[in-house]
């Protein structure tokens, strides 16, 4: 059969250009996209890079621990996806390796330096204390400077003097320490009201320590072109830490009291006690103290990704995130409990599990494709020295 022909196009009607000396028309603005984050690894698939970094690790005394961290991270960056591309890590294990070695260099230097005398073991804790805000902002330099999406550099835009007056109550709230534990006579226990007066100025200092932390560290994060900044929020973060007291940790520490009683008021003689006997009671004890974290834990996690995300912005990109305490306590109490019954073995199932549950709970909401609105000069590579003190001493602050 012929085909039939086909009535003519109509030309669609144009708007007329604007006369000279005429208003353009406004331009419509774009109405802002959620963008979610997608995480697409599996326990297997990590379980298998896991049980290979372990094994090379203790075959090389712990040598092969910076490929490990490079092989870690490039799997979880591969795997998490924003907008249908995923992250890129070009993090280089030798500079890993060399951070290391000065850091741990540095570290047994000072434990020896402890063990010569007390005017020694001060001069290493004030040493280490100015130093370790240069360590934070190279190991959060490094980190951000090796990872890329679709070809744009992330990086960490601060200055030396900006990291040392964003941490520099906690420098000093650490040489206050040093102060106190120089006036201990030998052979004779510290003064409990100057330690007890330093530890309740750090509780009631924390807030406005982690605050400042948190907006040094979201605002000096680059993205290409794109700068993030988070709102000041002070007042918010002492709400978290006192509500997370008041409906957390008071409430489970008067259960784990009233269990500790009851323990002590049932509890046999020494000469009968026995496993069968003290069983029961010091497993009702551990439970207690496993509530104690999950709860609390959970709330002051849940609500401060919430809080900090909300509050960190980019030019027209902003954030949210959907955590929820319960969500984060079904997450860590079935992970939990699975990679106890499993003696350990399924810890990188849990580890995925959990990283999946945080980051498909973020998303990103933006006017523009978000390649066009960072799009920029990338940075420089880093030194790694930073990111060694973050494995020696244990910092280690995700974004």
């Amino acid at each position: 059969m012929d085909d039939q022909a086909q009535p003519p196009q109509e030309a669609l009607p144009t708007a007329p250009a604007p006369s000279p000396g005429e208003a353009a028309p406004p331009a419509v603005a774009r109405v802002p996209r959620e963008v979610p984050v997608r995480f697409t690894g599996t326990g297997g698939e990590y379980f298998r890079i896991w049980a290979v970094n372990l094994l090379l690790t203790i075959a090389t005394l712990g040598i092969y621990s910076a490929w490990a961290k490079v092989r870690k991270t490039r799997w979880f960056w591969g795997n998490t996806q924003v907008d249908g591309a995923s992250f890129q890590f070009h993090g280089s294990p030798m500079a890993i390796l060399r951070g290391r070695i000065l850091v741990g260099v540095a570290f047994g230097l000072y434990t020896l330096l402890g063990r010569i005398s007390v005017g020694a073991a001060v001069v290493g804790s004030v040493v280490l204390a100015a130093a370790a805000p240069w360590l934070l902002q190279k190991a959060l330099r490094f980190r951000l400077s090796n990872s890329t999406w679709r070809g744009l550099r992330f990086g960490f835009a601060s200055t030396t003097a900006e990291a040392y007056g964003a941490l520099a109550p906690a420098v000093v709230l650490w040489l206050m320490f040093t102060v106190v534990m120089t006036q201990v006579t030998p052979g004779a226990p510290p003064s409990p009201f100057a330690i007890l007066g330093i530890y309740a100025l750090a509780l009631a200092l924390a807030p406005l320590l982690h605050h400042r932390f948190k907006r040094w560290q979201h605002g000096a994060t680059t993205c290409g072109g794109l700068r993030f900044a988070l709102q000041p929020s002070i007042g918010p973060f002492y709400k978290l830490y006192g509500l997370t007291f008041l409906v957390g940790v008071l409430p489970f520490g008067m259960l784990m009291g009233a269990m500790i009683a009851i323990f002590a008021a049932v509890r046999p003689p020494a000469a009968d006690a026995s496993v069968a006997t003290l069983g029961p009671a010091l497993v009702g004890i551990y439970l207690g103290m496993a509530l104690v974290y999950l709860v609390p834990g959970a709330y002051f996690s849940a609500r401060l990704q919430r809080l900090v995300w909300s509050r960190t912005q980019g030019g027209p990109v902003r954030f949210s995130t959907r955590v929820t305490m319960w969500g984060m306590v079904k997450v860590w109490l079935v992970n939990g409990l699975l990679t106890l019954l499993t003696l350990g073995l399924y810890w990188p199932y849990a580890a995925v599990a959990i990283a999946r549950y945080k980051l498909e709970c973020m998303s990103l909401a933006t006017s523009a494709p978000l390649e066009e609105i960072a799009a920029g000069a990338g940075t420089v590579e880093a030194s790694a020295t930073g990111e060694g003190a973050v494995d020696v001493f244990g910092w280690d602050f995700g974004l």
